[in-house]
């Protein structure tokens, strides 16, 4: 028994360490069939040789589901590392540590881009209607708290008469909501010179991030089936 255990401790110290470190985005998008690691994931390892045949290793088995995408478990993809560099290279531990996301959501096909006068027709009908439902909620809101009326009385106090046409109280209140809805959302600075994000920008990753989660969560609830 003593001399298996040594045996078994010159064996361990033999085998030479490698570690492996995965970098993965919970959502990517793909072009090409098959996969290998390095499409899905950022890899870099202690033996560059090692890392570079774990990056070109295909992902076998993977295939787009009905709505075009599909969920991988990165544990699957540590699995399948572990047990291909032990084949591949003799004498090697492989160790994988996992720094991104636990499962992976791969949309299939890529970006495709619309013609010009597509996106042109899109940005118009979603100007008119933020246009239209902001014009709206804003009159809404005057005739809620009567700005009429508040301006009437300003006039009355400092003036001592109500004008009948609009004053300057009414053009400084116009100008006042336009110049704070530009600066509240920055459209003219661009998102690279911009110091942080707008505030679309975080409700759009908000909601990307939502519906990344709920995706996960629904092929985990099929695949307990």
């Amino acid at each position: 028994m003593k001399a298996e255990s040594t045996t078994g401790d010159e064996t361990a110290k033999t085998q030479k360490q490698v570690v492996i470190y995965l970098l993965a985005d919970d959502h990517i998008e793909v072009e090409v069939q098959p996969l290998t690691m390095g499409d899905l994931c950022e890899i870099v390892g202690t033996d560059r040789k090692v890392a570079d045949f774990v990056k070109q290793m295909p992902v076998a088995g993977l295939q787009p589901q009905e709505t075009g995408r599909s969920v991988i478990s990165v544990l699957m993809l540590v699995e399948a590392i572990t047990v291909q560099v032990r084949k591949q290279f003799a004498g090697i531990q492989c160790q994988c540590v996992l720094l991104g996301a636990e499962q992976l959501i791969v949309e299939w096909g890529g970006k495709k881009t619309a013609p010009w006068w597509v996106t042109i027709l899109k940005t118009v009908c979603v100007s008119l209607i933020i246009l239209t439902g902001s014009a709206f909620t804003i009159m809404t809101y005057d005739q809620d708290v009567d700005v009429a009326g508040v301006f009437g009385r300003i006039y009355q106090l400092f003036v001592g008469h109500v004008p009948t046409q609009p004053g300057i109280l009414e053009a400084a209140y116009a100008f006042g909501v336009a110049a704070g809805i530009l600066l509240f959302f920055n459209p003219f600075v661009s998102a690279v010179k911009r110091k942080a994000p707008s505030p679309v920008e975080i409700e759009m990753e908000k909601y990307e991030s939502d519906i990344r989660d709920t995706i996960v969560k629904i092929d985990n609830r099929l695949n307990k089936r």
